[in-house]
């Protein structure tokens, strides 16, 4: 079962967002559709150039967007290494939720005690859930590479707030992940070498599989259980067998909803 948030030994709960673009999985939890104003704490963002704000800026990677004429609409009009003219979706979604302006990179190393409190992005422009994407795009953070700067950023965050207070943080933030477009569209269609091993069913599986385990390693970092949800599709489709596998790739995750 995939889940769209995270529930707490204190009965906190972690909202989940799930995007698998281009076609787009959006988690809705039981506390969005409760509240009209829902109050997170801060934001942890994790995936691929959709939702980077900034972290290919800091590693070696033929992936970077620090130039123009990226980021000409940001405010200040200067590039800052997002895949963007100006703010990304979850800028817009931590300023809609009253979090902050803009979702910094953690990568940063001017980042204040501030920021780092309310919140984050790991994600990282090429990643996806099949590590052979890395690769295909000229190197990216992994996914579960982001998870390790996840347990860093923890140890820091315990250490600007204390373990109590960090737990609070946590429970009461909201998690997105952002991933799967390279996977497909890049990888998987564009180089032979998967479609070698898996057939479009098999790779879907595997997709799936990735982010169930994904989700599961970040659950035990936080320390919570899974909590059902309700699933809403969005997307951009282009080609007729892509626009195939990624419904049919939703279905697999919708039925996983219900099992």
């Amino acid at each position: 079962m995939l889940a769209s948030s995270f529930s707490g030994s204190n009965g906190t709960k972690i909202p989940l967002i799930v995007m698998m673009h281009v076609c787009t999985i959006v988690v809705v939890t039981r506390k969005c559709i409760a509240l009209s104003s829902p109050n997170f704490s801060s934001i942890l963002v994790f995936g691929d150039s959709t939702v980077d704000s900034g972290n290919n800026n800091y590693i070696l990677t033929l992936n970077k967007v620090n130039h123009f004429p990226y980021g000409k609409d940001f405010p200040g009009h200067v590039p800052t290494g997002r895949f963007s003219n100006g703010k990304l979706v979850t800028d817009l979604l931590a300023s809609y939720l009253n979090i902050k302006d803009v979702v910094p990179p953690f990568l940063d190393p001017n980042l204040s005690n501030d920021e780092l409190v309310t919140g984050v992005c790991f994600a990282s422009g090429g990643a996806g859930f099949d590590d052979f994407t890395l690769v295909s795009l000229g190197g990216a953070i992994s996914m579960f590479n982001q998870l390790d700067l996840f347990k860093v950023y923890v140890t820091k965050l315990k250490g600007i707030v204390g373990e109590d207070k960090a737990k609070q943080i946590l429970g009461d933030a909201l998690v997105v992940i952002c991933a799967g477009s390279n996977d497909l569209i890049v990888n998987f269609y564009n180089i032979p070498t998967r479609r070698m091993v898996f057939n479009m069913d098999m790779y879907q599986d595997f997709l799936q599989y990735r982010l169930q385990s994904f989700i599961k390693v970040n659950q035990s970092f936080i320390h919570c259980s899974f909590n059902s949800t309700t699933y809403s599709l969005f997307g951009i489709l282009f080609s007729h067998s892509l626009i195939s596998s990624l419904i049919c790739f939703n279905q697999i995750i919708k039925s996983n909803k219900s099992s």
